[in-house]
């Protein structure tokens, strides 16, 4: 006669301990999430001491850019194979390429008459604004912090219609948005340490 099988209860290993706050800081995420804010803040330093000059910034230099700056951070998140590497290059490509063709096409279809009613500052306003709206977009459906970059481009923008002196709101969007980050990584960390800590007890 067999005897009973006894029932061995599972001995899973130990939890893995969850990333350090060095890390999250400076993830590949939060890294090109900084490279973003810094080129957004580049961009509008440069747009109000050349507005004219800088066109070719927001028209060739950052949808590109942008663009594989999403691939980057969301690489690792996507399954190893060749269909889903593919999907998201092809996604990132479509829109960032709609971006580009939207600011070329509003510049076609009106001619000079659009540049000729604005001037170089609206006409880079406009064109940031278009980078805004891509950017936001691509945080709706890939990463939260990308609308934090498009909130940056919108209070830069509007910061060169409203004041005349761009050097102080540029310095204080930057902080602000550096330590409102950290301060949530920080908080977010020690609410996982706490959970943790309450599964094991």
């Amino acid at each position: 006669m067999s005897e009973p099988l006894e029932s061995t209860p599972a001995n899973p290993g130990p939890a893995s301990p969850s990333p350090s706050l060095l890390r999250r800081l400076f993830s590949l995420h939060s890294i090109g999430f900084y490279l973003m804010i810094l080129l957004a803040l580049v961009g509008a330093a440069y747009t109000f001491s050349d507005a004219d000059g800088s066109r070719w910034y927001w028209q060739r230099l950052i949808p590109p850019v942008f663009g594989l700056i999403c691939i980057i951070i969301q690489w690792p998140d996507v399954e190893p194979t060749l269909k889903a590497r593919l999907l998201l290059v092809g996604r990132q490509v479509l829109h960032w390429s709609g971006v580009l063709l939207t600011m070329h096409l509003a510049f076609m279809a009106s001619g000079s008459s659009l540049t000729d009613a604005l001037d170089d500052r609206q006409v880079s306003f406009l064109l940031m604004q278009t980078i805004t709206l891509g950017t936001f977009l691509a945080g709706v459906y890939l990463d939260w912090r990308l609308c934090l970059v498009a909130v940056v481009l919108a209070a830069c923008a509007m910061g060169m219609v409203i004041l005349q002196n761009l050097a102080p709101l540029l310095a204080l969007i930057g902080i602000s948005v550096a330590i409102a980050y950290f301060a949530w990584i920080w908080w977010y960390s020690r609410w996982q340490a706490r959970q943790a800590g309450s599964i094991t007890s």
